[in-house]
């Protein structure tokens, strides 16, 4: 895991989660936002949450213990399902329902919108201690080539929507979307309280 800082336009800084895996966005975004609901920093390693959320949101199991298994899979040896915790951490990836029951798990509260291709974010509910998950589709024309979740931390003095993207370690300044990057499209949208 690197955690990278960086500063918004209003000289915030914001402590943004690297993801290691390619299928690992929905940790790296649940591990962001829950700090930043609690206002606190989390020593944890990418690979025990991933396996804290599979076994607890997906296997349904109060606790596992850590699988002696390398931290890195490579994706060409998995298959695009949830069956393993290789499989949905290597290709198959997270669903929106599993990203908010992972962080109700935490003691969080979660409002999540329906599924709708170009939603867009409420900047009403953003705030200091209040993110949101965004779910978006990678889109080709009208065809969903994939999914990546993000989190929307904070409205900046310039009334841009502060967002931290864990594929690189990045933070965006945009709109309210529907739009993210060139073929990047809003879908669902979890807001977080304490």
């Amino acid at each position: 895991m690197s955690i990278v800082l960086s500063n918004d336009s209003d000289n915030y800084t914001h402590q943004i989660w690297a993801q290691q895996q390619a299928a690992s966005c929905a940790v790296a975004s649940i591990w962001m936002a829950r700090g930043q609901a609690f206002q606190m920093s989390f020593a944890e390693e990418e690979w025990a949450l991933a396996w804290r959320i599979y076994g607890q949101v997906v296997q349904g199991m109060v606790w596992l213990p850590e699988p002696s298994a390398p931290v890195c899979f490579d994706p060409r040896a998995h298959q695009n399902n949830q069956n393993t915790f290789g499989n949905m951490f290597s290709v198959a990836g997270t669903f929106m329902n599993q990203v908010s029951q992972a962080l109700r798990n935490e003691g969080l509260k979660t409002t999540t919108t329906t599924f709708s291709p170009g939603s867009t974010v409420n900047k009403s509910k953003l705030g200091t201690t209040t993110p949101a998950i965004i779910l978006l589709g990678w889109y080709s024309g009208g065809t969903r080539r994939g999914g990546h979740f993000i989190v929307a931390s904070k409205v900046s003095g310039s009334g841009n929507v502060v967002y931290l993207d864990p594929w690189g370690g990045v933070l965006r300044e945009l709109s309210v979307g529907p739009n993210y990057q060139s073929t990047g499209r809003f879908e669902q949208i979890c807001y977080i309280s304490t």
